[in-house]
């Protein structure tokens, strides 16, 4: 989604099939707490990923023992946005 007065301005909304998500915090990890033992499918997206989604699936099983870890190296694709620079300066305001 965008705004249409601020052309840089971007966010995203990713719709999730299941109860069970979790948004990466700034060093790329996140952890998903209270699930049932079972066999999951997991996935990770990125808005800037070179490949699709599906790409990054994964067959987990978690058991009682404790918890697992899956670990993805995503490609992501060169910034094409051109940086915004701050300030009323910038903006042609003295």
């Amino acid at each position: 989604m965008g705004c249409n007065i601020h052309d840089w301005m971007v966010g995203y909304i990713y719709v999730s099939e299941t109860p069970f998500f979790a948004k990466t915090e700034a060093a790329g990890t996140a952890a998903i707490d209270d699930m049932p033992p079972g066999e999951y499918t997991v996935r990770v997206w990125h808005p800037s990923m070179e490949q699709g989604e599906e790409t990054t699936a994964r067959r987990v099983i978690l058991n009682a023992d404790g918890p697992s870890t899956v670990e993805w190296e995503l490609s992501l694709k060169p910034a094409l946005r051109v940086p915004r620079v701050t300030g009323s300066a910038s903006a042609g305001y003295p």
